[in-house]
């Protein structure tokens, strides 16, 4: 490769960089956040289980259909954080093939 063409390289390497950092940076925090909304929904989930053992059947019908409603953010919830973990391992690897081509 000629010398000058080694520059152009080099920036254009570490403009990739820069930018899998950033996305690396932006998938950690929103598994973060869909970390804590899945920690706070199981919470909410055993509450509600526990409501809905010990009330018989008075009301129990809305307590259920929220019961339900929070069974299945729970399952969306754990899909994403499923996903961006996928995505994570994706990145790791792409910065890993940069790193060698640097």
């Amino acid at each position: 490769m000629p010398r000058s063409e080694a520059p152009s390289r080099g920036r254009d390497v570490e403009a990739a960089l820069d930018r899998l950092v950033g996305a690396v940076d932006r998938l950690t925090v929103e598994y973060g956040a869909t970390k804590q909304r899945a920690e706070q929904a199981e919470s909410e989930y055993g509450q509600l289980r526990e409501v809905v053992g010990g009330s018989g059947s008075n009301g129990s019908g809305d307590l259920e259909e929220r019961l339900k409603r929070v069974a299945a953010e729970n399952k969306r919830l754990r899909e994403t954080l499923a996903q961006a973990k996928e995505r994570a391992e994706r990145l790791r690897a792409r910065l890993a093939v940069v790193e060698d081509e640097v």
